[in-house]
């Protein structure tokens, strides 16, 4: 994975960002909207003159006047309050008299003492206007000269921008770090806008139940996992294919088998039939009965078998028609009659005299009390006894088989005790049906319901 796409590197990139987006903004925003506006003022125009300025020309000049007469030193304050309008100045000869004040100020004492000028310089310090004294000369005894400036002479030019303009300053630096919010806040949508598509393609499915393929731009982590997912997506179809191939096999196979089989069972039974109409001892005979009994219940399978195999595929024909099922039962307990009185099985029929009616396939109905009455045959005949009744309920009406053998277990998943119930199961489904199978040691109920649509 490339590093420079990875979203551990655009996530450090954006705290950087974040850390260094407030200085980042004031300082851009002092370049860009401070200094342009300050040009504009004319507060560049001018050197600036702050209060070290004024501090070290003062006492540079002063130390110039090292032995000057009150004339030389009168001259020298003149020009400096020419150079200097703004401000104010006088100085004190060594007598302690106040000279020359320029402009003339009245409460200047004429006379200062030591005290007075201790409180002189106290009531300047930290008090406007900024006041600088330096002693003349090197000898402290020459006198000393004053100079004060008005505090708004020596503020920085950004204190003197009209306060119009730090509004300005302020909302160019909002802008700046709500563009980085909005841009953080982009990349995190985007985030869980990808995995939102990611959980979106999860949940749909196509015709086979497996997930649709989600589109991968990109090769981060994200991308990853998306191609990852493809990548499952891709399996799952194989698997699928490569599943239903083998299932397809394993029909043909069960297909072929069942076709090849018949015949030698066929066969079989008529060698049966023959060695039965010969004269042969009572145990020769009581074999072939044996043989003929297990040779009738191989073809049985063998043909459910195969019923199966073309449910499975939809090859087994299907054609719907009103069928009364009163009279149907009827038709059918009578072909099993024989052989439930050879088995010495009590029938109870309980038919209701009106007619019944159902839709679905005769061919398919015929063949699931075909299985279900072989099954009671095969593994309830020790209760010698089977039960028909057709009773009717509201919208619905049910068909139930019962017998009093000594039961049989089925899951919960419906799926049955032998092909033969197996049979019955996809046939029930398809003609949308529903059945049910209660089974205790006294006995089983099999219950087929058919709801009357409206």
């Amino acid at each position: 994975m490339n590093v420079a796409q990875s979203l551990v590197t655009k996530y450090i990139l954006i705290m950087i960002v974040a850390v260094l987006i407030i200085p980042l903004s004031f300082f851009a925003g002092s370049w860009l909207i401070t200094v342009p506006f300050m040009h504009i003022q004319g507060l560049l125009n001018e050197e600036y003159k702050g209060k070290s300025y004024y501090e070290q020309m003062w006492n540079q000049e002063a130390k110039k006047l090292d032995g000057a007469n009150e004339e030389t030193i009168n001259k020298k304050l003149k020009l400096l309050k020419g150079k200097y309008p703004e401000a104010s100045m006088f100085w004190v000869n060594k007598a302690g008299q106040t000279q020359l004040p320029l402009p003339y100020h009245e409460l200047l004492p004429k006379q200062w003492s030591s005290s007075y000028t201790a409180e002189f310089i106290k009531r300047r310090y930290g008090n406007g206007p900024y006041t600088v004294l330096a002693f003349i000369g090197t000898d402290k005894k020459q006198g000393f000269m004053v100079i004060e400036v008005p505090e708004e002479a020596v503020e920085l030019p950004i204190q003197k921008l009209d306060p119009a303009y730090y509004n300005i300053y302020l909302g160019f630096v909002c802008v700046i770090v709500l563009s980085f919010i909005v841009l953080s806040l982009f990349f995190f949508l985007r985030i869980r806008k990808r995995l939102g598509a990611l959980q979106v393609a999860m949940n749909n499915k196509d015709e086979q139940e497996i997930p649709l393929p989600v589109a991968s731009e990109y090769t981060d982590e994200i991308g990853q996992l998306e191609q990852s997912f493809n990548q499952m997506v891709k399996q799952l179809h194989e698997s699928r294919s490569r599943e239903q191939q083998e299932a397809q096999l394993r029909q043909d196979l069960i297909m072929s088998l069942s076709h090849d089989l018949r015949t030698p069972l066929t066969t079989v039974r008529t060698h049966i039939y023959q060695l039965k109409s010969e004269e042969v001892t009572l145990n020769v005979q009581q074999a072939l009965e044996v043989i003929d009994t297990k040779v009738e219940f191989v073809s049985s399978l063998i043909d459910n078998l195969f019923s199966y195999t073309l449910l499975l595929n939809g090859k087994y024909p299907y054609r719907e028609e009103e069928v009364d099922m009163v009279r149907f039962s009827r038709k059918s307990i009578a072909q099993w009659y024989p052989l439930f009185e050879e088995e010495n099985m009590k029938v109870d029929i309980q038919l209701p005299p009106q007619s019944l009616y159902w839709y679905g396939d005769v061919q398919w109905l015929e063949r699931i009390i075909d299985n279900l009455c072989q099954n009671v045959i095969r593994h309830a005949k020790e209760g010698r006894f089977i039960g028909f009744r057709l009773v009717q309920e509201h919208n619905s009406s049910s068909l139930i088989i019962s017998d009093k053998g000594s039961g049989f277990k089925k899951n919960s998943e419906t799926k049955q005790n032998g092909v033969g119930l197996a049979v019955v199961d996809v046939m029930i489904k398809e003609m949308g049906l529903t059945w049910s199978i209660h089974s205790t040691k006294h006995g089983t109920d099999i219950q087929i319901v058919y709801e009357a649509s409206d």
